[in-house]
């Protein structure tokens, strides 16, 4: 009993401290009544693209975040998530658990090679070793002409036991349950002994290792979970999309999430999850606002949001997040002020 009690207080706690976050996963799960209501059943997808790239996001945040460590090849672990799933219905097996649990054991032995030989290096080594890996099994993917090759393949939704995932709202809710795991795993991570050491170990390696800790078992932890992470998504994400490609490991969309971590604020574990909001509803209506004022330019709508991602750097040093933070700060202490 006291041990429940414990994690009653343990989980009571990590909400309190983490409001926005949970408010947002609420959000997530009370939407689809909104688009049902409005008879716009359209954002339910744009809601599931939110999601996936969110716990993706936050996954990859864990190492950048909280761990210091800039990796440009956690795009790979999401396609070879996807790459289980098409390459396990080629061979006969339409399992989605199964899925789920091949593309978190692979996209983990995986991390934990790439982590042993990419963490022995910093700074500029490490982020391209992770590079080059992440173009290595881009480039291998992209030579199978077995599984589509560069065209990819296209794949039918999993069985999850009696679980339709051809009914939208189903799948909508499975990816919804992924984001309120990760949500809750990373909440624990970060405010455990692993989470306080490894953001120590972001701060001052050295005194990491005076203290007689390995600081490179914690970084080698972190990168497997991540990966892990990562992996989930990428099998979630070819159920949706229904089809597979080596686009979807492709380094540029490492960059894409980290620019989705970096918008919504680093090392947060709100920050993912509203980065990836704001992404995904930028990319959807800055092509409308870029067409209505210069039609031939509207496919190039990163020109406005090159020049947002840089106010909210120079501005908002914490992100998103922490602009919020310093509004509802703000406004606290002007009315507490007041009432004196």
């Amino acid at each position: 009993m006291t041990g429940l009690f414990h994690f009653a207080n343990l989980v009571r706690a990590g909400i309190r401290d983490n409001q926005l976050l949970w408010m947002l996963v609420a959000g997530f799960a009370l939407f689809p009544l909104f688009t049902h209501f409005a008879d716009l059943p359209f954002w339910n997808d744009v809601a599931m693209r939110i999601m996936l790239l969110g716990v993706a996001a936050m996954g990859l945040n864990l190492v950048l975040g909280y761990g210091g460590m800039v990796s440009f090849g956690h795009a790979a672990f999401i396609g070879i998530g996807a790459y289980c799933v098409g390459i396990s219905q080629f061979f006969g097996m339409t399992n989605g658990l199964f899925h789920m649990f091949l593309s978190i054991g692979v996209c983990g032995a995986l991390g934990l090679v790439i982590g042993y030989l990419a963490l022995r290096t910093t700074g500029i080594y490490f982020i391209m070793i992770t590079l080059a890996f992440a173009q290595m099994l881009f480039f291998l993917f992209v030579s199978l002409e077995q599984f589509g090759g560069d065209d990819g393949m296209s794949i039918d939704r999993a069985d999850f036991l009696i679980i339709d995932l051809y009914e939208p709202l189903r799948l909508y809710f499975l990816i919804w349950v992924a984001l309120a795991l990760v949500a809750l795993l990373l909440m624990f991570i970060v405010r455990s002994r692993f989470g306080v050491t490894l953001r120590a170990i972001k701060s001052n390696e050295s005194r990491i290792e005076a203290m007689g800790l390995v600081p490179l078992h914690f970084k080698i932890t972190s990168y497997v979970i991540s990966a892990m992470i990562c992996g989930l998504a990428g099998t979630l994400f070819a159920s949706w999309q229904e089809y597979v490609s080596p686009d979807i490991m492709h380094w540029t969309r490492s960059g894409e999430l980290m620019i989705i971590i970096i918008l919504g604020g680093i090392g947060t574990l709100a920050g993912p999850l509203l980065g990836a909001i704001v992404f995904l509803l930028l990319e959807e209506f800055l092509p409308v606002a870029l067409g209505a004022v210069a039609p031939a330019y509207a496919e190039n709508w990163m020109i406005l949001f090159g020049p947002l991602l840089i106010m909210v750097v120079l501005f908002g040093r914490g992100g998103l997040v922490g602009l919020l933070d310093k509004a509802i700060f703000s406004r606290i202490f002007r009315r507490r002020m007041a009432v004196k």
